[in-house]
């Protein structure tokens, strides 16, 4: 249009017909889900780069005519791995709550039931721990919240003078991570202390979930520099049946690590009750999900060894 200037790209912008023959180029297939509901699929439901995420799994070929082309993909399996994906998010994101939750419960429990705390000390000494800038940061943190419906009456009642059940209120998950080391240090306390490590984990995977990041499309790639896994969940993927390969293969492989630390921490801190019930029931359907994918991919290693590896924690852990 005149009056704007549009530069070459090099990625340009291109129409849904453009997409889907684009996709046909590089060797996707329609016969499980035709070019037509393909492409209302990428009109109402969700937009190409999306989705075209999930090629990384599969296998591309590699010289003659079709080189580059991919191996066995078909749109349709893209849409599959799309729908669980989001099952998967759906799935967890209550649990990385429920997780939050009962270890802010946990902690503040430890306050009550120490007698060397009366709740204020905590909170000022944890305050005073932490270099300048930090320290603004905590405070900026709570003073921003001033206006707010929900929290602005606790932070102009307790600014000043702010006792670690209101403090638990106000701060973010990632600060409360913060904290929580900070008083397993002053307690000396090794199973808060690794616990402080997997919360780390859990604030991950619950952003890629509360952002709706796609989570499946990075199954199949490992890197080297992941955290360390803690020991307490080295040893229960061993009782669970895995072999130090596989542990290692997939521990190394950075969302199914966070993944599997949630589960970890979720069974571990999270009573029996309403959450622990619904956390089950929805990873016995978001299973049956998987294995559903499954049938139509079994040839597809790197879907079926992660599957197959979450199915597993889903059965031995809940």
């Amino acid at each position: 249009p005149e009056g704007k200037a549009y530069h070459a790209h090099f990625k340009p912008l291109l129409s849904v017909e453009q997409l889907i023959a684009h996709l046909k180029a590089k060797g996707v297939n329609f016969d499980l889900c035709s070019e037509s509901k393909a492409a209302e699929y990428l009109q109402n439901k969700t937009y190409y780069f999306k989705i075209a995420a999930y090629r990384t799994l599969f296998q591309k070929r590699v010289g003659g005519e079709r080189d580059g082309q991919y191996v066995g993909l078909d749109f349709g399996h893209l849409v599959e791995l799309a729908s669980v994906d989001r099952k998967l998010r759906y799935t967890l994101l209550p649990m990385t709550l429920d997780v939050e939750h009962f270890a802010r419960t946990k902690l503040m429990h430890r306050v009550e039931e120490n007698p060397e705390e009366d709740g204020y000390g905590i909170v000022a000494d944890y305050m005073t721990s932490l270099n300048h800038d930090n320290r603004r940061r905590r405070l900026a943190e709570i003073n921003m919240l001033e206006p707010d419906a929900y929290c602005g009456d606790l932070v102009r009642k307790y600014r000043d003078d702010m006792p670690a059940w209101v403090f638990l209120e106000l701060i973010s998950f990632g600060s409360f991570i913060d904290f929580y080391l900070f008083c397993a240090q002053r307690w000396g306390d090794s199973n808060m202390n690794e616990e402080h490590y997997m919360l780390r984990s859990v604030k991950a995977a619950r952003n890629a979930c509360a952002h709706s990041s796609n989570m499946v499309n990075g199954f199949g790639s490992n890197l080297e520099a992941v955290p360390p896994t803690p020991a307490s969940i080295s040893h229960a993927l061993s009782v669970a049946g895995f072999s130090r390969r596989v542990r290692t293969s997939k521990m190394s492989n950075p969302r199914l690590q966070q993944i599997a630390t949630l589960l970890f921490l979720h069974a571990r801190l999270v009573p029996e009750g309403t959450s622990k019930a619904r956390a089950k029931a929805d990873l016995k359907a978001l299973s049956s999900d998987m294995a559903n994918v499954l049938s139509d991919l079994s040839g597809n290693d790197a879907v079926r060894s992660s599957f197959d590896f979450l199915m597993t924690l889903f059965e031995k852990w809940f």
